[in-house]
């Protein structure tokens, strides 16, 4: 019977044994897999998609196209006076109904696993269950944006740029002139990319002060309504050739220190965008296709077959023939709409004096008080170091036990904000990743008068809601991933619902 070692030269046997006398080592001995679990290291924070108190997932009866629904509107200033006199009927009662229109859009999540995929990860992921999960958390992402974002409607046009020049602060040469073009970009424009039409810089041009090569131009701009943030763009030259984008910003003022020759860098905000801007900007093709630099001419603050209308839109805009409409072109719905003028919140009688301007005018209008004010992060640590560190600010004192004086927690966030325009009714402060940064909104979630038959102000009427869709089998021959593979989507059919947008305020350019 053969041996083991039949048939191995000598030499060879030599080296083996030699090896094997050397010893173990790192290098060179035997070494296990530590096999470690998988993790994921995106977030998925969907505060408007999960609460379902504010946004309740519902499903309708009946398919269609368009969530429909009839509102009598506020005319209560218009009505005639109920004081007749003696032996005189009543003064006619006015009415105003609007027919109300919200259009169905599709949500949608890709995912694909091939079968070796599936087998190479077998006993350490299952590599189809966790592409499901990521698609979903994707959808949940993708509809909180949706909620508070998506725009079915074009932005109004930018109004008048009005420029001012200082000699210090820059590197703008002596006598240069400087255009300036400025596009606003809506909240999807926001953390999509994309914006409106840039304004003409023909008419935008200022020479700067002559002895001095310091000089910063300052251009300012009224806020546009549905509109979050500004794309600026600068130049030496008239045409959109010729100016080149400068920076975003959240307000509707911005400080020149430079000509740019060259599309500069986005700024550091919150979740902007990393789409670059300028023209040929198209964020919602497949992939988004990045701007140019240069002023855009067409219209991307919008899509009428890709977006329904989130709170936003649904608050700011006109009442439409189908639908919310431009601001100025159809019926106005009552939403309270506020300009901050670029300034910042401020403390004021131990209140913040926007959050009070917003509680004065929601009660002059429809007698109600906000129940959230929705707020980037930026926004809601603002209005707490404001009222923290104010004298308004309550100082709690712990027993005198060791324990409770040496293990104090630092700092604090105000969670709620008293009304007092409506009495002292509190109102939460939220946090929402996908509000941008300048813009407060308050959102009303009931409206108790007499047969309004409003459950929840808002609804997300879904005809079918985050369903996986499993595609057939089919094969690309040739093709890498062409097959054998398992192809799903997980996917909503949605539309945002706002039965009182009047019960509603936005306010923006917040500094």
């Amino acid at each position: 019977m053969a041996g083991p070692y039949e048939g191995v030269t000598e030499e060879t046997l030599r080296e083996m044994v030699q090896k094997a006398a050397t010893g173990i080592y790192a290098n060179s001995g035997m070494t296990g897999v530590d096999l470690s679990g998988r993790v994921s290291l995106i977030p998925v924070n969907v505060p408007a998609r999960n609460n379902t108190g504010a946004f309740p997932r519902v499903i309708p009866k009946e398919g269609d196209t368009l969530a429909r629904w009839r509102a009598w509107l506020n005319v209560n200033s218009s009505q005639y006076s109920a004081a007749v006199g003696p032996d005189y009927p009543g003064s006619q009662t006015l009415f105003s109904e609007q027919n109300c229109f919200a259009p169905y859009m599709p949500l949608s999540k890709f995912g694909r696993v091939t079968l070796e995929g599936l087998a190479f990860a077998r006993n350490y992921d299952d590599a189809l269950a966790d592409a499901e999960l990521q698609a979903l958390m994707q959808l949940f992402i993708g509809q909180d944006m949706a909620i508070i974002n998506h725009q079915g409607w074009a932005l109004p046009s930018m109004g008048t740029i009005t420029l001012a020049t200082a000699t210090t602060g820059g590197s703008i040469a002596a006598s240069t002139t400087v255009y300036v073009a400025v596009a606003a970009r809506s909240g999807a424009n926001y953390f999509e990319g994309g914006s409106g039409p840039a304004s003409s810089s023909t008419a935008l041009s200022l020479e700067t002060g002559s002895g001095t090569s310091t000089n910063t131009i300052t251009a300012t701009w009224a806020a546009v309504k549905g509109a979050v943030a500004y794309d600026v763009y600068v130049g030496s030259s008239s045409g959109a050739s010729n100016l080149w984008y400068y920076t975003t910003v959240t307000t509707g003022s911005v400080t020149i220190t430079s000509v740019p020759t060259a599309a500069a860098a986005l700024p550091t905000l919150p979740l902007l965008s990393t789409l670059a801007p300028g023209s040929g900007v198209a964020p919602l093709a497949q992939p988004p296709t990045a701007g140019n630099g240069h002023p855009p001419s067409s219209d991307t603050s919008y899509s009428s077959t890709n977006y329904y209308n989130g709170v936003m839109a649904a608050v700011l805009g006109d009442y439409g023939t189908t639908g919310p409409v431009t601001p100025g072109s159809g019926t106005a719905t009552g939403a309270t709409w506020i300009d901050n003028g670029g300034a910042t919140l401020a403390l004021s009688g131990g209140g913040i004096s926007l959050l009070d301007t917003i509680n004065d005018d929601l009660w002059a209008s429809v007698q109600l008080s906000p129940t959230a004010y929705m707020v980037n992060s930026l926004q809601g640590d603002e209005i707490s170091k404001l009222i923290v560190g104010s004298n308004s600010a309550t100082t709690f004192l712990p027993p005198t036990d060791a324990d409770a004086r040496t293990n104090l927690a630092g700092g604090g966030f105000i969670g709620r904000y008293v009304n007092r325009a409506a009495g002292g009714v509190p109102v939460s402060i939220e946090v929402h990743p996908r509000v941008a940064p300048g813009t407060i909104i308050a959102r009303t979630d009931r409206v108790p008068f007499p047969g309004s038959n409003i459950g929840s102000a808002f609804e997300v009427r879904c005809q079918y809601d985050s369903m996986r869709f499993d595609y057939a089998a089919s094969v690309n021959l040739g093709t890498q991933y062409g097959g054998p593979r398992y192809d799903f989507e997980i996917r909503s059919l949605e539309t945002l619902i706002s039965y009182a947008p009047a019960a509603q305020a936005v306010a923006v350019n917040v500094g």
